[in-house]
């Protein structure tokens, strides 16, 4: 539902309109007016920028306005009742109500005499109805401002769900796979499309949404269906806003390609502080991976998850990946893999067991057992989704026979964890009753879309199968202690950290791996008590042993350096610290609820993090690594 500048419902026998733009100047008197013949609240509740609320569009906001529009609780007044009384009065000022007023869709319109004064002129006002008023208002009543009307700051909304595989409407924003309403809460809307710290002030205008969006990675596919629009209206697109850290990329990049060339600080800065790290991050590694934006993250992943704890689900270390669903537009069942999931050049949407056979066979290696694994698969993973079910559900496979039982366990090993599930137990008894083991946890609205958690599924029950859902816990708590030091070690010790970190410097001093070379050190604590106070001093004797004595110099040198990095880095080992504290307290929560898990997946809009006991020498990363490289155990 978008609203038109310029309403042309009332006019004469040759088209003309019988209605006219109305001046800023005369709108309150006019809808003072039309209080008084209605009897409805129409200008009281007034937003941030003293207009009231229920004036939408540019009404209030323009120096002039081609209607007025004007929004209505539904649940106050239907239309027919609020037709009723328009209708008496025009019938009472002996007026044919038919050509007052009309109704079209949510709306009932009425020619307005200017300030309740004939000899004005009319004015077209839409009544706009709106059966939640705090979400419909907002929907509607974007773009002051702005140099965009309130319908490119809606399409803009829209194109941005969509890369989330959301739809933004007059309906809220809503499931693609579920068509579910997820929320109209103007707020939450915010933190689902930009990030969880925005709210609705910053989806009012075009302008400041690209702001928000300054910093987002995924923003050229967040704008793309944005970008096609205004280039069909032939409208020019809003620079985007730069943010502090845009400025000082531009400077470091600047410094590269006078001094250095540029290609291997671009590498740097899009792989991150710490690089990249395959699948999902370890909460605690943010600092390194990411600097203090990563403290940032992790705190926001942390927050996110206190409050919506069903985004938070039990990790399982399946292999491989099995991806199946229905194609959108056809409803036909595909079975694929992640590889084929995301192919370019060719269809990897295999519809067919015979596909997915053409599919792996091109591949290197020798894949029939894989090929065969997926002929069984393909009927069976069928039957269990319902024939109207759109998108793809990605899961891990558990295990193809029913696993042997050890001392009252079932025991199976998809990848690299072993699990043992007790035999009595309500996951174990469900386990006995099958031969194929999937555990499902996220999905798809289409392919190329961004991942989401999985919700709202009814698989259909299929003898053999069984589709583990993601377990989660009602209730998580902050550790508030740890936090408000991480927010406070921000505050003194962030620009130091980031000082530290920074491409630039590392590579003039070569040692650009040093945030990786970190992580590489915390991995090798894995399956041990972690001590914190001795991971620095500790740090610099491993640095000796593992990099050339030129390499380990220079890292000194650059810590010893007149400015002294080494307490950034210490700053940043205490980061490591809390974060880790922070995240063993909500580790804990979930495992008393759910335990004999691997660990968690925080699925939050800022991104994934996971939550694993890493150093507990009973816990699975432990014995996992005992298993794999008993030599580094």
């Amino acid at each position: 539902m978008y609203l038109n500048e310029g309403g042309n419902v009332f006019k004469d026998a040759q088209g003309q309109p019988l209605t006219q733009r109305i001046k800023q100047a005369d709108i309150p008197s006019t809808v003072a007016w039309l209080e008084a013949v209605t009897g409805l609240d129409l200008s009281h509740d007034k937003d941030e920028n003293g207009v009231p609320i229920k004036w939408l569009g540019s009404t209030g906001k323009k120096p002039d306005s081609g209607d007025l529009d004007l929004a209505v609780d539904a649940n106050e007044i239907t239309k027919a009742e609020l037709k009723g009384i328009l209708d008496a009065w025009a019938t009472k000022n002996k007026q044919d109500p038919k050509e007052w007023c009309r109704l079209s869709g949510e709306a009932v319109h009425f020619k307005t005499p200017i300030q309740g004064d004939p000899k004005r002129g009319y004015v077209q006002t839409d009544f706009m109805f709106m059966p939640n008023l705090e979400w419909g208002t907002f929907w509607l009543g974007g773009g002051a401002g702005s140099a965009y009307k309130g319908v490119f700051r809606n399409v803009l909304m829209s194109s941005i769900a969509k890369a989330l595989g959301l739809k933004a409407s007059a309906k809220g924003i809503i499931s693609r796979q579920t068509e579910k309403v997820i929320t109209m809460d103007p707020d939450e809307a915010a933190g689902i499309l930009l990030a969880p710290q925005y709210k609705r002030s910053q989806l009012m205008t075009v302008e400041n949404i690209y702001k928000a969006l300054a910093m987002d990675p995924d923003r050229d596919a967040k704008l793309a269906d944005f970008r096609e629009y205004l280039s069909r209206e032939g409208v020019k697109e809003p620079e985007m806003g730069m943010a502090e850290s845009d400025v000082n990329f531009l400077a470091r990049l600047r410094d590269r390609i006078v001094n250095r060339g540029y290609v291997a600080l671009v590498e740097a800065e899009q792989a991150g502080v710490g690089g990249r790290a395959k699948g999902i991050e370890h909460l605690e590694d943010l600092v390194f991976r990411r600097g203090t934006q990563g403290i940032r993250d992790a705190l926001e992943i942390v927050s996110h998850a206190t409050q919506q704890p069903r985004t938070v689900t039990a990790k399982w270390d399946g292999k491989p990946a099995v991806i199946f669903g229905r194609k959108p537009a056809t409803g036909e069942f595909v079975l694929t893999d992640g590889s084929g999931f995301e192919a370019k050049g060719y269809d990897g949407l295999a519809t067919s067991p015979q596909m997915m056979a053409d599919i792996q066979s091109k591949r290197s290696g020798d894949r029939t057992e894989l090929i065969q694994l997926y002929a069984t698969l393909f009927p069976v993973l069928e039957a269990a989704l319902p024939p109207n079910f759109r998108g793809y559900v990605k899961g891990d496979l558990l295990y193809m026979s029913t696993p042997p039982v050890e001392a009252g366990n079932y025991v199976f090993r998809p990848n690299t964890v072993e699990y043992r599930i007790p035999v009595k137990s309500t996951l174990g008894q469900r386990i006995g009753a099958s031969n194929i083991g999937i555990a499902v946890h996220s999905m798809y609205a289409d392919a190329g879309d961004a991942r989401q958690p999985l919700s709202g599924v009814a698989f259909n029950p299929v003898p053999g199968l069984m589709l583990e859902k993601p377990a989660s816990p009602r209730q998580l708590e902050t550790e508030t202690n740890a936090e408000k030091q991480l927010k406070q070690l921000i505050k003194s010790q962030g620009q130091a950290i980031d000082t530290l970190f920074n491409p630039t410097e590392l590579r003039a001093h070569k040692i650009t791996d040093l945030a990786k070379l970190c992580v590489d050190f915390i991995n090798t604590k894995v399956g041990a008590p972690l001590n914190g106070a001795t991971l620095l001093p500790e740090f610099g004797k491993w640095l000796e042993t593992k990099v050339t004595p030129q390499k380990f110099r220079n890292i000194v040198e650059y810590l010893n350096s007149p400015t002294s990095n080494t307490p950034a880095l210490a700053a940043a080992f205490n980061a490591f610290n809390l974060l880790h504290d922070v995240k063993m307290h909500l580790l804990r929560q979930a495992d008393t609820e759910h335990p004999g898990q691997e660990g968690w997946v925080m699925a939050t809009p800022v991104g994934y993090a996971k939550a694993v006991n890493r150093f507990d020498p009973n816990a699975f990363a432990a014995q996992n690594r005992q298993r794999n490289n008993p030599q580094q155990a």
